[in-house]
C-alpha cells in the first residue's frame, strides 16, 4: 500500500468550457494527480444503465428516478474509488471538475489529515459557504476535522480511505440514488462522514458552463411532485442519521 497520497480529478471531456480550469487545479496541487474521464452517463447502453442502477435499494426509498448525468456521475465517483483500492492508496483526494482549490489552506489540510489518518475514514472537504455546523473531533493548526449534526451535500471534494473505497463500492454495486445522497447514509455505510473546515474549494461551476448533472425541465405536475416529496425525503434522511450518530453507529475511526 502506498502510504503517499494522490489526487484524482473528475472531468467529462466533453465540458470542454471546463478543462481550462481542471488543467488549473491540477497544477495548483502540491502531490501527485491525475485526471480522471467522468463517465458520460448521456452515452451509456440501457443494459449499462441497467446493471449500475437500481431503485430502492435501500430505505428511505429515494422518490425520484435518476437522470443519466447523475447515473454517469455515480459511477465516475466509483471509478475513482476503484483507482484507489486498485492502486493501493493509502487515502487519496477526489475532486469534481467545478471545484478550485486555495493551495495554502489544501497544504494544511493535507498535514492535518496525515497527522490525524488514524481518526477518519471519509472526510467530505465542501464548496466555500456550504461548511456544515457540527462537532469538532479534531483540529490541527487552522484545520479542523467535524462531524456534521445534518447530513451535507455536494462531494465536489473528498479525502477517501482506501477501507472506506472499498466500502463503498460493496454497497454501490448496484447504487439507487445519487452519490452524494448515498453518502449521507451513515446508517448504511458505516463510515463516519467528517468535513474539514476551512475548505479548500471554491465551486466554479457558474463560471465554467453550469453544471453537468442536469434534469430536463419539468412539468407541472411534476415539479409540484418534487416539491412535496423532497423534503419528506430529507426529514427521513435527517432523523436516520442523527439516529445513528446517537447510536455510536458510525464513529468508528
Amino acid at each position: 500500500m502506498s502510504s503517499a497520497p494522490k489526487a484524482f480529478v473528475i472531468h467529462l471531456e466533453r465540458a470542454a468550457g471546463r478543462r481550462a480550469s481542471v488543467e488549473a487545479l491540477a497544477r495548483a496541487l502540491p502531490i501527485e494527480s491525475e485526471i480522471l474521464p467522468a463517465v458520460d452517463g448521456l452515452a451509456l447502453s440501457a443494459e449499462a444503465v441497467g446493471a449500475a442502477y437500481a431503485g430502492a435499494r435501500y430505505a428511505p426509498r429515494y422518490p425520484f428516478a435518476l437522470t443519466r448525468s447523475e447515473i454517469g456521475a455515480f459511477l465516475s465517483h466509483r471509478a475513482a474509488w476503484r483507482r484507489i483500492v486498485d492502486d493501493g492508496l493509502d487515502f487519496a483526494f477526489v475532486f469534481e471538475d467545478d471545484a478550485s482549490l486555495d493551495p495554502q489552506r489544501f497544504t494544511a489540510l493535507l498535514a492535518a489529515l496525515a497527522a490525524e489518518r488514524g481518526r477518519w475514514r471519509y472526510v467530505l472537504l465542501p464548496a466555500a459557504g456550504l461548511e456544515p455546523a457540527g462537532v469538532t473531533l479534531a483540529r490541527r493548526g487552522d484545520v479542523a476535522l467535524l462531524r456534521p449534526s445534518s447530513p451535507p451535500l455536494r462531494a465536489i471534494g473528498q479525502a477517501v480511505a482506501r477501507e472506506a473505497a472499498e466500502r463503498l463500492l460493496a454497497l454501490t454495486a448496484p447504487f439507487d440514488r445519487p452519490v452524494d445522497t448515498f453518502l449521507q447514509m451513515n446508517w448504511v455505510t458505516g463510515v463516519t462522514l467528517l468535513a474539514a473546515a476551512p475548505t479548500p474549494i471554491r465551486d466554479v461551476s457558474r463560471e465554467t458552463g453550469g453544471t453537468t448533472v442536469q434534469r430536463k425541465r419539468l412539468g407541472l405536475i411534476d415539479r409540484l411532485r418534487h416539491e412535496a416529496m423532497r423534503p419528506v425525503y430529507r426529514a427521513q434522511v435527517l432523523a436516520r442519521y442523527r439516529r445513528a450518530l446517537a447510536a455510536g453507529a458510525d464513529t468508528k475511526p
